[in-house]
């Protein structure tokens, strides 16, 4: 009796391989362009953001310089950031003046202004920024 010895692989190892290969690489795959994908909301987002920090900014300037009566809504319209660099970006100011104890009911007087600051991607969620501004630290 003789017994051969066959080196190699056979045809079905070698299916079965790229198949395993090919799974892997299907799922790396995947994996990378939901990242791309996370990527580019993240993006959008900081974007987001940083506009809404930068409206904030220029009202808190306007009311050290403008003085509080300024900080009012018609100041403030809604703005497309088309001309500014970001298409589809919108940017939107609300300003209420509340009331103290709860700072979400309209009380008008009260030395308190709740100023929100929304800026929406096309296709991403909104980013909204709260601050409140007083009266405190006017000299008029």
């Amino acid at each position: 009796m003789r017994l051969t010895s066959h080196k190699g692989f056979t045809f079905i190892e070698t299916i079965l391989t790229l198949m395993v290969l090919g799974g892997g690489v299907l799922g790396v795959l995947t994996i990378y362009n939901q990242n791309i994908a996370r990527a580019n909301e993240m993006e959008q987002t900081l974007i987001a953001t940083s506009l809404a920090e930068q409206k904030l900014e220029q009202i808190l300037h306007d009311k050290k310089y403008q003085l509080y009566a300024y900080v009012i809504q018609a100041n403030y319209p809604t703005e497309n950031l088309l001309a500014q660099g970001y298409p589809g970006y919108t940017r939107t100011t609300t300003i209420l003046e509340v009331d103290p104890v709860d700072l979400s009911t309209a009380k008008n007087g009260s030395g308190y202004k709740k100023i929100t600051v929304m800026v929406q991607t096309t296709g991403g969620l909104p980013v909204s920024i709260p601050t409140l501004v007083t009266l405190w630290g006017e000299d008029g």
